[in-house]
This record gives C-alpha cells, sequence and structure tokens, in this order.
C-alpha cells in the first residue's frame, strides 16, 4: 500500500483522536511500516487491550487501516498502517486551537524520541568521519537559533521542505541506508548565548 503524501483532517473527531499523546505515537509507528496490534503493545511496553482500543479509535476515524492479514496459530492477525505519510487539519478546524497544538507537540516530541532511538541503534560507522572535511561527512547533528519575523521563516521552511522532496527523489537502488529528521518551531527565549555585538 503506497500512502498519501498528505492526509487532510476535515473532522474534527478526527483531530481529536490524533492529538491523544498514544495515539500520536501509535500513528508516527503506522507511518514508519504496517504493524499488529500485539508488535505494537511489544513495542510500547503496554497492555494488547489498551493498544488495541486506540487502534480501533484511529481506524474508525479512517487515519489508519488494515494493509493485510495473516493466520497465525489459528488466531487472524491484522496489520495495521497509516493511510498518509503526513497528517494536516484542513482551514475550518484551525480555530481549535489546543487540539490543533497538542497534535503538533506530541508529533514533534515523537519524533525526537524516534530519532533517538535510530542513533541508539545505529551502527558504529555511522558516527566515524572519514576525515577533518566536514564536506566529506555523511552525518550531521546540528541546533541553530534564528531571530526572524514568521513570514520570513514559514519562506525558508519551504525552501527546505523543496530541498528534502529532491533528495527523496534521488534517491538509488544501491548504496546504504540514511536517516534524516528535522523539527523547528518558535521559542519563548534562545538557550545559546548570544554575543552583544551580535545584539547591536
Amino acid at each position: 500500500m503506497k500512502l498519501q503524501p498528505v492526509y487532510i483532517i476535515e473532522e474534527l473527531e478526527q483531530l481529536k483522536t490524533i492529538s491523544d499523546p498514544l495515539r500520536a505515537k501509535v500513528l508516527l509507528y503506522l507511518i514508519e511500516k504496517a504493524y499488529t496490534g500485539q508488535q505494537l503493545a511489544k513495542l510500547l511496553g503496554m497492555a494488547r487491550a489498551k493498544v488495541h482500543y486506540h487502534l480501533n479509535e484511529l481506524e474508525k476515524h479512517s487515519l489508519i487501516s488494515v494493509v493485510r492479514t495473516e493466520l497465525k496459530n489459528g488466531i487472524v492477525q491484522k496489520f495495521y498502517r497509516a493511510v498518509a505519510r503526513g497528517f494536516v487539519p484542513s482551514e475550518a478546524l484551525l480555530p481549535y486551537v489546543s487540539e490543533v497544538e497538542n497534535y503538533y507537540r506530541e508529533t514533534t516530541l515523537n519524533v525526537l524520541a524516534r530519532a533517538r532511538l535510530r542513533a541508539i541503534a545505529a551502527p558504529e560507522e555511522a558516527f566515524q568521519i572519514p576525515s577533518s572535511d566536514r564536506a566529506l561527512w555523511h552525518r550531521m547533528s546540528t541546533q541553530l537559533e534564528v531571530k526572524m519575523s514568521k513570514e520570513k521563516f514559514a519562506e525558508w521552511l519551504t525552501k527546505f521542505r523543496a530541498l528534502i522532496f529532491e533528495l527523496d527523489a534521488q534517491q538509488e537502488e544501491y548504496g546504504e541506508w540514511f536517516y534524516l529528521t528535522t523539527v523547528g518551531f518558535q521559542i519563548n527565549e534562545p538557550s545559546f548565548a548570544v554575543d552583544e555585538e551580535e545584539e547591536r
């Protein structure tokens, strides 16, 4: 099953469904690949009944679907998958600020948590560098705080997203797998020290 690039959330109940922290986490796993309820319960360290309840809620609101079934020891196992790689509230739902905020905050936290797990599981060579010339490195770890208007930041993000799509389109049949994750959001104040000369 090929995932849609983006699913537009039209109903408030759908938005409330994925604003739940656990469901947001389950959805992130199901964007990556198909899982059974039992597999998800093991990954999340939770009771199967609780995970199945949340899967049923996500399926009821058309956010995930059963992509295949397998018979194992006389029991039918359902494999669930998200219907899209990303979920975006429609313009009509934007006034429901708290639900939209909760969804995106949970999604950001879950992406960071998944990135941490991917870094822990990565091979040793992933963190070795071939030389002191950064242009030859096949890894990066960057933090940056910038001060600018929301409009200018959004404009830059549009260009950055285009680069991400370009990278995705350049995949090759042979080669190594690489992982890239990015988050960006407004903050209240910087954590990095700002030089006095930069302030002027």
